[in-house]
């Protein structure tokens, strides 16, 4: 009997073993990121809209841990970064959306390179806003698998997959959702991170038809149908990945977040004040954009069946927080002091013990050149938003210019900043204090009766405004790689670290050189010894001709920009590696003119050797 018996054993603990692989039993759990675009509080069934329809994400809410203070940034760069770091994004480099001030810094330490080397496969699918050119694109940021869609096409979009161009067809949404199951079925035995990051529901709003005459029955304009579809597609393929998850026997040992970037976009062209009416249920103030409630506070669901119970938490955290409780929950070998984290793990507050961080405080940033209801947005800026403000005459960094705020468990306080209904609540010296517990409308500024704690929030924000504005990667201007590689490398001409004064640095061009010596510097790092042809795109339809020079280390050579044409070429041009700066300057007078500079491109021709 005795051997029969070790055989059984034997038996047994092979048995014992393989179950133990399975991914159920692992201690990683995996972690499906799924992350919408300029979604509101209000868009969801359960939060009080009882139009619209999102019975996926309705379920995921009642499954998962709930937050009703978490906290994102105004904008869609910019919460990317603090997600991707769990610090401020200001210290990362990322301030602003376009104009160059969308580029997470290179020594910034990301969520995925943090727990690729903790053993998970990593991979993005949709929206990626931090860094668009080489060293930056995800697939270079720790991610084994990327897709990086191009900006808003719905429909037949265009992108790039590691690297390479990739044409999708049919809706981006569905798409990106069969990535992320093809995706999480490949890696199914090991741990792995999954970051979807949607387009949805921002602006041009597009969505299958189907979806638009559901919600014009329901008495809907055109356009806040056709945004109300956009949600209930975006539910469906949500539910889609969930049902996924059910059917890989993997459900127990996922967790899955889902939440947003910021709150919904003004988007003047396309809805009316009566849209927002109807769509703004819950009476926030504000839009993305600015720092008013319905601008930052975003909605958070935290899904991890068995390990933590369902439920509401009203405790106070942010964007930054996410970094930190992930590398926690993945037991990754990260040296959290060293990274110099502003967010704190909120893995407490998902296993029930809602003691924790009572000093918690999250410092609120909006770009003072974008106040988001004084007009529709325009490549060119409102308040020359996009100006590289480091190193430029004046100081754009200084206190009395900032719109801020500081949140704390208990009250808020705002600093220049104005309600989207256009009262000024503020009070002479630009501050107004709320008790956001009582007044999540931000109705009533308490400042006046809440003297002692307006001040010493007032003295708050002033030490963070001093130390993260002189952070030494807050408002850097990205530095180009240049390099050999199947595709041309890049500098955006929108993102120079410094220009003249007539120079207008625009979202995604840069313009307005009318006199001689107006110039654009851009800061680069040459990998690569070697000859390149260097190749300048552009947009002008002004009669004349206009001169130009441009230098990098120390090859200076002319150009003659011609009406009409869209790009010059100046081939094979020798550069030695290292850091550098690439300048071009007018050379001549010219009267106002339409001239736009788009992009200069790197294509390595051969070594330096050969």
């Amino acid at each position: 009997m005795r051997p029969l018996k070790c055989i059984v054993c034997l038996i047994g603990t092979v048995m014992l073993m393989t179950a133990c692989a399975w991914p159920s039993c692992r201690s990683q759990p995996n972690i499906l990121l799924i992350l919408a675009d300029d979604l509101g509080w209000d868009d969801l069934g359960n939060h009080g809209n009882s139009i619209i329809e999102t019975p996926n994400l309705d379920r995921l809410a009642g499954e998962s841990v709930q937050f009703s203070q978490y906290y994102v940034t105004p904008v869609c760069a910019t919460t990317r970064a603090s997600l991707l770091t769990g610090r401020h994004f200001l210290r990362t480099g990322v301030s602003h959306v376009h104009g160059g001030k969308d580029y997470l810094h290179l020594d910034e330490t990301t969520l995925a390179e943090a727990l690729k080397k903790a053993g998970y496969a990593t991979g993005m699918w949709g929206k990626w806003h931090s860094g668009r050119t080489t060293g930056y694109f995800p697939w270079e940021r720790g991610f084994d698998e990327a897709f990086m869609a191009r900006f808003y096409d719905y429909y037949d979009n265009e992108g790039m997959l590691n690297g390479e161009p990739h044409k999708t067809e049919g809706w981006v949404t569905g798409v990106l959702a069969n990535m992320v199951i093809d995706f999480m079925k490949k890696n199914r035995e090991v741990p792995f991170f999954a970051y979807l990051s949607l387009l949805t529901c921002h602006a041009p709003l597009d969505v299958p038809q189907e979806y638009i005459e559901k919600y014009r029955k329901k008495g809907l304009s055109q356009n806040l149908s056709t945004l109300y579809g956009m949600v209930d597609h975006m539910d469906y393929h949500i539910g889609r990945l969930l049902v996924s998850l059910e059917q890989m026997g993997i459900t127990e040992n996922t967790l899955v977040l889902f939440m947003s970037d910021n709150g919904p976009a003004v988007i003047n062209r396309w809805l009316t004040d009566e849209d927002r009416k109807t769509r703004y249920v819950n009476g926030m103030r504000g839009h993305k954009g600015d720092i008013w409630e319905n601008g930052i506070r975003s909605l958070l669901f935290v899904r991890y069946e068995g390990r933590f119970p369902p439920g509401t938490v009203h405790r106070l955290c942010d964007v930054t927080d996410i970094f930190p409780t992930l590398i926690e929950l993945a037991g990754a070998s990260v040296d959290i002091q060293g990274l110099k984290l502003d967010g704190r793990s909120i893995l407490p507050y998902l296993q029930g013990n809602f003691s924790g961080h009572p000093d918690k405080e999250v410092f609120l940033y909006a770009n003072p050149g974008w106040p988001p209801t004084d007009r529709p947005w325009t490549p060119e800026g409102v308040k020359d938003e996009y100006r590289p403000w480091k190193y430029s005459e004046g100081n754009q960094l200084a206190y009395p210019g900032q719109i801020m705020g500081i949140r704390t468990e208990d009250y808020k306080l705002l600093y220049n900043t104005v309600s989207a209904a256009g009262s000024l609540l503020v009070d002479k010296s630009g501050y107004a204090l709320f008790d956001i517990r009582k007044d999540l409308k931000e109705h009533r500024n308490i400042l006046a009766e809440e003297a002692e704690i307006g001040a010493e929030m007032r003295r708050m924000l002033g030490d963070w405004h001093t130390s993260v504005f002189h952070d030494s990667h807050a408002f850097e201007s990205p530095v180009f790689k240049i390099s050999r590689g199947s595709t041309p490398s890049e500098i955006l001409a929108c993102a120079p670290w410094k220009i003249s004064m007539n120079v207008n640095n625009a979202a995604l061009y840069i313009t307005h050189f009318t006199k001689p010596d107006d110039f654009a510097k851009y800061k680069v790092n040459v990998l690569v010894n070697g000859s390149y042809d260097i190749r300048i795109y552009y947009a002008m339809e002004e009669p004349d001709p206009l001169d130009f020079i441009y230098n990098l280390a120390g090859n200076k050579t002319q150009i003659t920009l011609q009406p009409g044409e869209k790009s010059i070429l100046v081939e094979n041009v020798l550069l030695e590696a290292g850091l550098d700066e690439f300048e071009i300057k007018c050379t001549e007078n010219a009267r106002e003119n339409d001239l736009k500079l788009y992009k200069f491109t790197f294509a390595h021709t051969r070594d330096q050797s050969e």
